[in-house]
């Protein structure tokens, strides 16, 4: 029979995840939609992801692709995976892509956003129910300067200073194409779209740009961190509740787009802007 390449898109919230890989008696994105597929497929696949994300951390579009020999009607692996998936990770589309197609190596783009709470929103009110969808930063911060320093991130930098440790990748130049800081009914927003992320690196430049905004660390200390490498520059870890896998962008021949209006204006609405890059 002929052997089919599948890719699904998911969407799930990572608060009681271990993170998307399989890991051994952890519960994970990864094993959850394993276990699926085997029951859907009487099979288990090797599951190829867009981008690997950490305990806690969400995603609007992460897109996980197999192959399988199974004739199920692709207009039905939706239904079907999520009949047997938990509530917490949903599959909103399923693509049947060319032999070639693989979602981790063909991404020309990934897009995190990051959403966070000053002092002065917190004073109002902390939302219950957004406690864990977005960083109660409990800091007073100037906005000008957080927006003039993420602003500052776009290019081409050596973000080796701000991946922790764990990384497998040798080379730490990533080409940033675009980054925005905004604010949405209190509420602050940082996007960041790049061709790849090291391990905790979005994390790490959210709270070193927070510990700069709340002025525990000189407006420099970004950029001497990028021209210098060390670690010991770089501020605090910002907590993973606020991170969300915003977007990956595909070659136009797969004819894979991820952004769902409905899907993804929630916490804060879609950014034209974001829209704006096509590879």
């Amino acid at each position: 029979m002929r052997m089919r390449n599948i890719a699904l898109q998911l969407v799930y919230q990572g608060t009681h995840f271990r993170g998307y890989q399989v890991q051994p008696g952890e519960r994970t994105v990864q094993s959850c939609l394993a276990d699926a597929l085997e029951t859907l497929l009487k099979h288990q696949p090797q599951l190829i992801c867009a981008g690997r994300t950490d305990a806690g951390v969400h995603a609007y579009a992460q897109l996980v692709n197999f192959q399988t020999e199974h004739r199920l009607p692709i207009e039905r692996f939706t239904p079907a995976i999520n009949h047997l998936l938990p509530p917490d990770v949903r599959v909103v589309n399923a693509w049947e892509v060319s032999a070639d197609f693989n979602s981790r190596f063909n991404a020309q783009a990934r897009h995190y956003r990051y959403i966070l709470s000053s002092a002065q929103f917190t004073l109002q009110v902390t939302h219950p129910m957004m406690r864990e969808q977005i960083w109660h930063t409990g800091y007073s911060l100037d906005f000008k300067l957080l927006e003039q320093i993420w602003t500052s991130l776009q290019g081409e930098h050596d973000f080796r200073a701000f991946c922790a440790q764990g990384s497998y990748r040798q080379n730490y130049r990533i080409p940033i194409y675009w980054t925005r800081c905004w604010q949405h009914s209190g509420l602050i927003v940082l996007e960041i779209m790049g061709q790849s992320f090291l391990y905790n690196m979005v994390r790490t430049l959210v709270g070193t740009a927070v510990d700069i905004a709340r002025g525990h660390l000189e407006p420099l200390r970004i950029a001497q961190a990028l021209q210098t490498g060390e670690r010991k520059l770089v501020g605090l870890t910002a907590p993973p509740q606020g991170l969300y896998l915003f977007n990956v962008v595909y070659p136009p021949e797969y004819r894979i787009e991820l952004i769902n209006q409905h899907i993804h204006a929630w916490p804060v609405p879609i950014s034209a802007s974001a829209l704006a890059f096509k590879g």
